[in-house]
């Protein structure tokens, strides 16, 4: 059914805030398992091993990518995006409830349940990019960079501040409380609780209050005049490939963190659990703060877009090159014995004797700094930097792409770091990160006079064209 548009065009701010709203439920519901999953599967699979648990992170982006295009498909088919979004919070309950009822299989079965939920959840937030999509339909050109500002801080904050509901969680501890005769809540599972809450008011709020008002249709003589300027390639190449790294490096951090504490610092699985979500939490509260000051104090106009985003991406190689164990560092991690998840399994791993130890003084600072400042300035600075190299063109397609190239590297982040990871230590994966991360800024500083952002001015005889 067709949607009511506005006779007189006004951008629809109650329900962008709405969709920013969603956007937040969305991406906490599936990262506040970030810090959890790890101990919790080798809690209920003493077997488990970091390669196949790669596999279970990298099947929510697969779940992602193939769901996305179809809820994008459906969605131009019946001329709404509410529908699709309903169906997708559904899929979200749906693969919650299954993570909550992991406790009842069998050890060697768990892995393969945790893959399942993971799966469903990921297909269920496919239709993120509606939400992107919806914005950019329901705001006027000149709000349209503050409108996309809001969903995506309501996206990234969600990634910040959901890990942190862990922490919350925490005092449950390994055995948790006995809920019924059955079942059993502990701080692995609770997540997958809150979760399926999240999904359910997010459920509630899109068929009770959101109200899908468009915009009315530019005409043919406002479309040919933005169409004068052709958009560089090599630009929108660059951001994609930017957005592929970041999502890549953030996700390796995600994948292998809470292995990464409990061998280089001798955390148990309790103390990784709390120490990387409140590392999170601090995360989450200066990411929050940053977006506030970019939305309504236009902190954009202060720092230029290249510059933060060159920076931004410095600080991704700055955690890595410093946290990487260099043979001239003085202390060794120690080694694990009896089972214990403290420290290097030299039984499993060949690499364990003479490991250099980073130091947690460094990796959680650098780690603030990351997902705290770097990862929010980097949603804002290069999503700005893409959407204005095709000035005010329809970008459903390019947007499509920007989105897929981080769920790629969402999916492949995994497979390739946890088996790196496995064979090699964390000296592989840590080093592939740096240079990849350096490949991309030297892009950014070679390619820098093409990377700005362009738009026309009123139509001119010979029409306007300016940069930033």
């Amino acid at each position: 059914k067709q949607q009511p548009r506005d006779s007189c065009p006004t951008t629809q701010w109650k329900s962008i805030y709405i969709a920013s709203a969603c956007g937040f439920i969305q991406v906490a519901q599936a990262s506040i398992y970030m810090s959890s999953m790890w101990p919790y599967f080798r809690k209920l699979d003493p077997n488990a091993n970091e390669k196949f648990f790669g596999y279970i992170v990298a099947l929510y982006s697969f779940g992602q990518c193939f769901s996305a295009p179809l809820f994008g498909y459906w969605s131009n088919r019946i001329d709404q995006v509410k529908l699709p979004l309903l169906v997708g919070y559904a899929s979200m309950v749906v693969g919650n409830a299954i993570y909550l009822c992991m406790q009842f299989f069998q050890p060697h079965q768990v892995g393969y349940v945790m893959m399942c939920a993971r799966l469903i959840i990921g297909g269920g937030t496919g239709n993120m990019a509606l939400l992107r999509a919806y914005v950019s339909a329901a705001s006027l050109l000149q709000h349209r960079s503050r409108a996309i500002a809001c969903v995506s801080a309501g996206v990234a904050t969600g990634t910040l501040i959901g890990p942190a509901f862990q922490l919350l969680l925490t005092p449950l501890g390994p055995d948790g409380i006995v809920l019924f005769s059955f079942f059993r809540l502990n701080m692995y599972n609770a997540p997958a609780l809150v979760s399926l809450l999240l999904n359910a008011g997010g459920f509630m709020t899109i068929l009770v209050v959101f109200e899908e008002r468009y915009l009315e249709q530019k005409s043919s003589s406002e479309q040919k005049n933005e169409d004068v300027l052709k958009p560089s390639m090599l630009a929108a190449s660059i951001c994609v490939a930017t957005r592929f790294i970041q999502i890549f490096s953030t996700n390796t951090i995600e994948t292998l963190g809470s292995a990464f504490s409990m061998l280089m610092f001798s955390f148990n699985k309790e103390e990784s659990v709390t120490a990387n979500a409140s590392a999170h939490l601090i995360a989450g509260i200066v990411g929050a703060v940053l977006y506030f000051l970019y939305i309504f104090c236009n902190l954009s106009k202060l720092i230029p877009l290249r510059l933060s985003a060159i920076l931004s991406l410095c600080t991704f190689a700055a955690l890595f090159f410093f946290t990487y164990p260099w043979r001239f560092l003085s202390d060794t991690v120690e080694i694990s014995y009896n089972g214990s998840d403290a420290g290097c399994a030299a039984d499993r791993f060949n690499w364990c004797n003479q490991l250099p130890a980073v130091s947690p003084w460094v990796y959680y600072p650098l780690y603030v700094l990351v997902f705290g400042l770097a990862v929010s300035i980097m949603n804002i600075s290069v999503i700005t930097i893409f959407s204005g190299l095709f000035g005010s063109r329809k970008q459903g397609t390019h947007q499509g792409i920007y989105q897929m190239s981080g769920s790629i590297g969402r999916f492949v982040a995994p497979l390739i770091m946890s088996s790196l990871y496995t064979s090699y230590g964390p000296s592989a994966p840590w080093a592939l990160e740096v240079f990849a991360i350096s490949l991309v800024i030297l892009l950014w500083i070679v390619f820098r006079k093409k990377l700005v952002t362009i738009k026309t001015s009123k139509p001119t005889s010979g029409g306007n064209l300016t940069g930033r």
